[in-house]
Order: C-alpha cells, then sequence, then structure tokens
C-alpha cells in the first residue's frame, strides 16, 4: 500500500499520530447487486446515493490503495472560474494577454473559464439526471417491475 502522507499535501499535514488503517484485501470473490471501481468523491457519492434509493442493495466499492487515493485526495479537482491572482498581477505576469486579445492580462480570460465551468456543470447535472434515473429503474425491477 501507498504510504498515505506521501500523496498529497493534506494527508501529510494530519497530526503525527494520525493512524491510517489498512483494510485486508477481499478474500476471494464476492457478490453484489452494484461494483463501484474507484473510492474517491465520484464512487462514495454513487454508493452514498444508491444506498438511499435502495438501501437493500448490495454495494462493493473496490479500490487499488485506499479511499480518496487519486485526485480526490489532492487539491486538483477544483472547477472554479476564479483567477488565482488579482487582474493586475495577471497583466503583469502575463503582458503578452493584452497584445494578444487587447485587454489587460486576465480579463479575457475568466469569462472563459466562466463559460466552460458553466457547461461542465450542465453536463455534470445531466449525467447525475440520468444516473438517478437509471437507479430508480433499477430499484423498479428489483421489486418485480412494479
Amino acid at each position: 500500500m501507498t504510504d498515505p502522507r506521501r500523496v498529497s499535501f493534506w494527508l501529510d499535514s494530519l497530526p503525527a499520530d494520525h493512524s491510517f488503517v489498512q483494510r485486508p484485501s477481499l478474500p476471494g470473490d464476492v457478490t453484489a447487486d452494484v461494483a463501484i471501481v474507484g473510492a474517491g468523491y465520484t464512487g462514495l457519492w454513487t454508493a452514498y446515493y444508491l444506498k438511499q434509493i435502495d438501501p437493500g442493495l448490495r454495494i462493493v466499492i473496490l479500490e487499488a490503495d485506499f479511499a480518496g487515493f487519486g485526485a480526490s485526495g489532492r487539491n486538483g479537482g477544483w472547477l472554479s472560474a476564479l483567477l488565482p491572482m488579482s487582474f493586475e498581477k495577471m497583466a503583469a505576469r502575463h503582458r503578452d494577454l493584452g497584445q494578444t486579445y487587447g485587454q489587460p492580462g486576465g480579463k479575457p480570460w475568466q469569462p472563459a473559464m466562466a463559460k466552460h465551468c458553466d457547461s461542465v456543470s450542465s453536463e455534470l447535472e445531466a449525467a447525475a439526471k440520468e444516473e438517478h434515473a437509471l437507479a430508480e429503474e433499477h430499484h423498479k425491477m428489483a421489486k418485480g417491475g412494479q
């Protein structure tokens, strides 16, 4: 197993006496209604909401290392149109943008980032609705099609 403290700043920032409990590997084959690969935010929230819809579901979450090992455990999964600095600092750091776009450095970036964040947000919302509809259909089928 990978040393959790070496994965991200967040995990490395935990108190020195914090213990990471390593769960044993699966002893063999398991049977489940739903198998989720990956114990990041997507996998864990999917399991959570499926259990809310149908508490009787047998759900197995498979993870190669530990929950939050991938992108969910790192500070890199943010979706934001905010710039990491003021427009003035951006203009000073990226003078060529002003020449290219005819505006101070950061100004052309923010509307473009906001547009893309809205687009991703809309796609995520549509995917969530589709996933919910599929879960409801599974729930109906599990109850004999009623």
